[in-house]
């Protein structure tokens, strides 16, 4: 059995960026748009159905490169998509969860200031350890569990800001905010610890899930 290919240090240093960029520009920008923003407000249902499009271009990009072909390509939606109902219907289940994640995630900035948001959405750390635990049988000592909430809390600690006066265009309900901030931390952590177990007990390309979460 040939071994993996190593990925190279420069793939990993734009996979980095990329990630930070995201993460950094992310929240500010979606505060922005719910709550100065002067244009006409947008549904936050069509936000999140855009973004699950383009991600399922980006991932037919990539399975296009990683097939060799288009007809390749077709060939294995065909064989891994409409031909395995259980991959479809096992992908439903986060399917359904990240698409009520992100429209919480959209009402949570609606009604919060983002230093608040994102203090309190790290408290999706110590809830995926949880799911860790009661999904995928894995035991965690107290060393490993003092680790998750320290990293909570310097994340948070990192993150935190005075409140800045801003000028908001839309009345906000707090109670709101928080009551979503802590669906979509719920959704967060079982969501990803679900996408593990499933990944890691089937042997399909990783850039077919886009692709099957999307249809699902």
């Amino acid at each position: 059995v040939a071994s993996p290919k190593p990925v190279s240090v420069m793939f990993k240093v734009y996979c980095l960026s990329v990630m930070t960029l995201v993460a950094a520009t992310y929240t500010v920008v979606l505060r922005y748009t719910r709550t100065v923003s002067s244009t006409a407000m947008y549904f936050s249902t069509t936000a999140v159905c855009i973004t699950e499009v383009i991600k399922l271009f980006l991932s037919l990009g990539m399975l296009t490169k990683e097939t060799g072909s288009f007809g390749r390509l077709k060939a294995s939606i065909v064989e891994h998509v409409f031909w395995s109902p259980k991959e479809l219907l096992k992908l439903s289940v986060p399917s359904v969860v990240y698409a009520v994640q992100n429209n919480m995630a959209f009402v949570a900035l609606s009604n919060l200031d983002a230093a608040v948001y994102q203090v309190t959405y790290q408290l999706k750390i110590p809830c995926t350890a949880l799911c860790m635990v009661l999904m995928l049988n894995r035991s965690l000592s107290r060393l490993q569990w003092f680790s998750v909430f320290m990293l909570c809390l310097g994340v948070t600690l990192v993150q935190w800001k005075p409140a800045e006066a801003t000028k908001v265009q839309v009345e906000q309900n707090p109670f709101l905010g928080f009551m979503a901030i802590a669906v979509a931390v719920l959704c967060s952590g079982f969501a990803g610890v679900y996408f593990e177990k499933v990944l890691k007990s089937s042997d399909t390309s990783l850039w077919f899930w886009p692709v099957t979460q999307t249809i699902s």
